[in-house]
């Protein structure tokens, strides 16, 4: 019985000697910042967060000494993306911290381990923060940055470590500074992706008064339209909410009142929103073809009432029309 109860001692022993446990693991990993319009990129940051690349278990030892820290080796804090559109960034281990540099190195051992840790999957978190930036053109946008992490972390042990996971190199101190090795090298990939978008002005049509159907004078508008660099676009008007077929009509004071929406302020043909009744970009009355996100085009369009019609009771006549723009 005594040899039995010495043989399991030391095999629980040899269980903890340093090494004997796997604790930390470095591996790649992705942050994705997710999908944005290209005038919501340029006017506030888009953030997210992920893995920075270390994970680690330390439940077991949360009381022992552990050594954790980073070298940023490279990168150029740029997100590349389509017809050399670029956005900036930054890097931080807390939201909104400190950015980091390349060169930088950080030493992290004196925070609390299950903080440190804190991360999906027991891993160090990094947190990315563009920078607000117009002109950016629709695809996805790609970074990186290359870490180095240098750690000696304990997973079994209170007052001492028992078991422990270190990156090459490192050697625990006893008097003295902390040898880090050579490290592992690590890279953290980042992902954008800007979508097209449009900023509209669509001023209402206000034919005024009249007290017959063909006396109502046709009504000229203009539509301002900008959308993301880079994006030719069409524009549609659908047939409204009160729509006979294709003909286009205004409700009220208990009847309809047929109208219709032309091209231009002379255009005879219609605007529609199907095939051929669309409006290029490259037709617009103002700046055709100018695609910088920043310069507005203008569309001007003749709404005029059928003057052949019956008039309908006196009354408020109203429709609602829908415009598109497809890329």
């Amino acid at each position: 019985m005594r040899a039995a109860l010495i043989k399991t001692a030391l095999a629980v022993f040899l269980a903890c000697l340093p090494g004997s446990a796997f604790a930390c693991t470095v591996a790649g990993a992705t942050t994705d910042l997710g999908s944005h319009s290209s005038y919501v990129a340029a006017a506030s940051p888009r953030t997210g967060s992920g893995s920075a690349g270390l994970s680690c278990d330390v439940l077991l030892a949360v009381l022992a000494a552990h050594y954790v820290a980073l070298r940023v080796d490279a990168s150029t804090f740029q997100l590349s993306g389509p017809g050399g559109s670029s956005i900036s960034y930054q890097a931080s281990l807390t939201p909104n911290g400190t950015a980091l540099a390349a060169g930088n190195f950080v030493n992290l051992s004196s925070l609390s381990i299950l903080s440190l840790f804190a991360g999906t999957n027991n891993s160090v978190p990094i947190y990315i923060r563009t920078i607000p930036t117009s002109g950016l053109r629709a695809g996805t946008y790609t970074g990186y940055i290359d870490l180095r992490w240098y750690y000696s972390v304990c997973s079994l042990g209170v007052a001492v470590c028992l078991a422990q996971s270190t990156s090459p190199g490192f050697n625990r101190p006893l008097i003295g500074p902390i040898d880090w090795g050579t490290g592992t090298p690590v890279r953290i990939a980042i992902e954008l992706r800007i979508a097209n978008d449009c900023i509209i002005q669509a001023p209402d049509a206000d034919f005024g008064v009249a007290p017959l159907a063909g006396s109502f004078n046709p009504v000229t508008r203009t539509i301002q339209i900008r959308c993301s660099a880079g994006a030719a676009y069409s524009v549609g008007l659908d047939n409204g909410s009160h729509a006979l077929g294709s003909v286009r009509r205004m409700q009220g004071g208990g009847g309809y009142l047929a109208y219709e929406i032309y091209k231009s302020a002379t255009s005879p043909d219609r605007w529609g929103r199907i095939g051929a009744e669309r409006r290029a970009s490259s037709t617009a009355d103002v700046n055709a073809g100018v695609y910088d996100s920043t310069t507005v085009q203008s569309f001007t369009y003749r709404a005029a009432i059928n003057p052949a019609q019956p008039t309908p009771s006196a009354g408020d006549y109203s429709d609602t029309i829908l415009l598109d723009v497809e890329f």
